[in-house]
């Protein structure tokens, strides 16, 4: 994952995206700053595989739904941050080709 912001590294990871984008990836999901990792392994599995299921959704939407059930998710142990709250889930964008293909 790539993540912004600015200073220095903007630029470096401005150029690190648009790598992936010339060399044929039509999108790229990307964080804005540090995640949680059990997160990021469960938002990213879910949208892969809402996409697997139907492809016609567009990544953006198949990551909406990913978010979505991150959102109700009430398993994850007391002394974690809640699923709900942003700061499991709101650093992630879908950034490039997010709709239907």
């Amino acid at each position: 994952m790539i993540r912004g912001g600015e200073g220095a590294n903007t630029e470096a990871l401005s150029g690190l995206a648009r790598a992936f984008f010339y060399a044929g990836a039509k999108a790229l999901l990307v964080s804005h700053w540090a995640v949680v990792s059990d997160a990021a392994v469960k938002l990213t599995t879910k949208a892969f595989s809402a996409l697997s299921a139907n492809p016609a959704i567009g990544r953006a939407e198949a990551f909406r739904q990913s978010v979505v059930a991150m959102m109700a998710d009430t398993t994850r142990p007391k002394t974690w941050t809640p699923a709900a709250h942003p700061a499991t889930w709101a650093p992630f964008v879908v950034v490039g080709e997010g709709g239907r293909q």
